[in-house]
Formats: C-alpha cells, structure tokens, sequence
C-alpha cells in the first residue's frame, strides 16, 4: 500500500475533506483503493476513465475476489474497447457493468456507509509518467456532484459492453 496517500490523509479519509493533489509519476488513481479499505473496509466502486491498463485492473480484481470492492462499475471512452479489446474483457472479470460512452471524464467513486469518496483528476486507470493534478474529496456536496453526473452518462449517454 502506498504510504503516500497518508501525507493526504493523516488520519484516514474523514468526511468533509476537499484536499488538491499534484505529482509527477508519484501515483496511480487506483493505488489509493487499498488505503480507502483498511479505513472503511468494503465499497462500492465507480470509475470513469479515457483508458485502462491491466495495472490498474489486476489490483481491483483481487480486491472483487476478496470481496473488498461491493459492486464495480466502469464508464470508458468509445475507443478502449476499439483499441484495448482485451483490456476490456479483462475488465469484465471486475466489472459488474460496463458502458461506453464519448468521455475524456477521469473520475473515481467510493461509497459505503462510512463515507463518499471521489477523486477527479486528469489521469487515466493506468501507471502515470506525467503531471497529473486533481482533487480528492469526502465532501457531500462535491461527491453528489460528480456522483449524480456519472450516474446522468452512465444511465442516459452510454451503451453496454456486452461481454457473454
């Protein structure tokens, strides 16, 4: 786990929060699911991303397989299952749904019935190597927001990813 994410949250991720973050390479979005589960245990998990890497898919999967993650659900951009087809179907090994829709959105969500957890920023579920900036927030009024649009794509501006 990384310990990074401990300089952000020194005592776990208590509600309320809006905290900026900007790094060079430091960090991966999904490397923070682990810190979030040994403070909150297990959650739901939303994502939205421009593209995905087995990276960051093979941890989440272990996590589904340890029931650590409650549902999954994944939001991508048209062109991964254009240009990744097997990043897509390994997605569907963690994924309770996936959709496609014309999205650039990076965005993770985190809920349970401890806390809302939302991290937007501009890096994509893969290992960074450039500067990437965003925030992180257990703020209610920042997670509806960003949760309440996610969810208004997901239902109304994407398709399925059939994967039978």
């Amino acid at each position: 786990m990384k310990t990074i994410f401990k300089e952000y949250f020194p005592h776990g991720p208590l509600p309320g929060k809006i905290i900026p973050y900007a790094h060079k390479g430091e960090w991966a979005v999904h490397e923070i699911l682990p810190f979030l589960f040994q403070y909150i245990g297990p959650f739901h998990l939303s994502v939205a991303s421009f593209n995905i890497s087995e990276d960051s898919l093979r941890p989440m999967f272990f996590m589904k397989e340890k029931n650590k993650l409650l549902s999954v659900r994944f939001l991508f951009d048209m062109n991964v299952h254009r240009h990744k087809i097997d990043m897509m179907f390994f997605s569907s090994s963690v994924a309770d749904q996936i959709r496609l829709s014309s999205t650039h959105m990076k965005i993770l969500l985190v809920q349970n019935r401890l806390i809302n957890f939302a991290m937007v920023g501009s890096a994509n579920m893969n290992l960074v190597m450039r500067h990437e900036a965003g925030i992180m927030t257990t703020e209610d009024t920042t997670f509806n927001y960003y949760k309440q649009y996610y969810d208004k794509v997901f239902e109304n501006d994407s398709i399925p990813f059939i994967f039978e």
